[in-house]
């Protein structure tokens, strides 16, 4: 029958799902707070991996010196906490200053753009909209974007409240993660049967290595990209260097498309000098993503991940529409991972298909 075949059975099951999709969209004084809840539980967890991950081998190289393990854990949180603010306070008013003088320049740059369309507006007449249009369609687009801020004050309020308690929870979380790995893992395999145990503790050790490289390696990487992009900066003489190439060096977090956003600011900054500082810049990213692609990169993370470059295009795409830029870092590593758990399960079925005995 008609049923019985697997594309009208996948058809099913993609019309069910999204008729699930879509009663779920209809319930959306339910899932804001359970969203909220989400938001708040599992963004700490994340961030708090993020930095589990980073600190891991050095808690374990001071245990392994037979320093007890909380405070390890403990000792290493604050030397990196110290580390930060000596970096903000040294580092900080360098890279605000030129901030400020970026600033400075973009506001220059908007000054001269709006003097050159109030000439072209002063023509009466651009393209189809007469100057009375134009003025009565930015009254009303001013209008709406005030009352939109009007309405949304009290959400941002409440988005600062979130994220100082997500700021907050981070460390806590990374603590307990650095400090009670062996519990946590023990507990997670005390749940597994004991026949799949050992199928189970291979997938989760797999898993594990994969965030293990991608994180770290991926912090590694970035942090010699904003190394290198600077020196380039430095050599072109490109104005406000070490803060264009510190934003580079976190837009660069995010793979493939993280570099291309980072050099937004350095080709504006480029183009208010002349434009053969443009074509510099540009040759900087050229040189810059040849070393990372060809030297730093493979030495540090090589290609253990095995995930074709397209699929990670569209994988961080879809993650920043979504989730922003946490997303976008983050949609690799739990690609990595459903592709490791279910790269597992047929694995597991074809093993079975194979034992199972034939029926003559």
């Amino acid at each position: 029958m008609f049923y019985h075949n697997k594309y009208f059975k996948l058809t099913v099951w993609a019309l069910l799902i999204a008729l699930l999709l879509y009663l779920l969209s209809q319930l959306n004084f339910i899932l804001k707070p359970i969203g909220t809840i989400l938001r708040i539980v599992l963004l700490p967890i994340l961030m708090a991996s993020l930095f589990y991950y980073l600190l891991r081998p050095v808690v374990r190289y001071l245990v392994s010196k037979k320093v007890h393990k909380t405070v390890a854990s403990l000792g290493v949180l604050l030397v990196l906490a110290g580390l930060i603010v000596v970096l903000v306070i040294y580092a900080g008013g360098t890279i605000q200053a030129e901030f400020s003088s970026f600033y400075e320049t973009l506001l220059e740059y908007v000054e001269q753009a709006q003097e050159k369309a109030n000439e072209l507006m002063k023509q009466d007449e651009l393209w189809i909209f007469s100057l009375e249009d134009i003025e009565e369609r930015l009254t009303n687009s001013a209008e709406m974007v005030f009352g939109v801020l009007g309405e949304n004050l009290f959400g941002w309020i409440g988005n600062i409240t979130t994220f100082t308690t997500i700021l907050i929870l981070i460390p806590i979380v990374a603590f307990f993660l650095l400090k009670d790995e062996k519990l946590f893992y023990d507990k997670t395999i005390a749940l597994i049967s004991p026949q799949n145990k050992v199928r189970t503790t291979a997938v989760l050790k797999e898993m594990d290595n994969a965030l293990s490289m991608y994180f770290v390696g991926q912090l590694i990487v970035a942090f010699f990209l904003g190394v290198l992009t600077y020196v380039g900066y430095l050599i072109i003489g490109l104005p406000n260097a070490l803060f264009l190439a510190t934003f580079t060096m976190i837009t660069s977090i995010i793979p493939f498309l993280g570099p291309l956003l980072g050099i937004l600011p350095a080709i504006f900054i480029g183009w208010t000098v002349d434009l053969f500082m443009v074509v510099k810049v540009i040759l900087v990213l050229a040189v810059t993503q040849q070393l990372e692609g060809n030297v730093v990169r493979p030495q540090i993370m090589g290609n253990r991940l095995e995930i074709h470059p397209l699929a990670i295009i569209f994988l961080v795409i879809i993650a920043i529409t979504l989730y922003g830029f946490i997303g976008a870092f983050f949609a690799i590593p739990f690609y990595a991972i459903l592709r490791i758990i279910v790269r597992n399960i047929l694995r597991s079925r074809k093993q079975k298909d194979s034992n199972s005995p034939e029926i003559s």
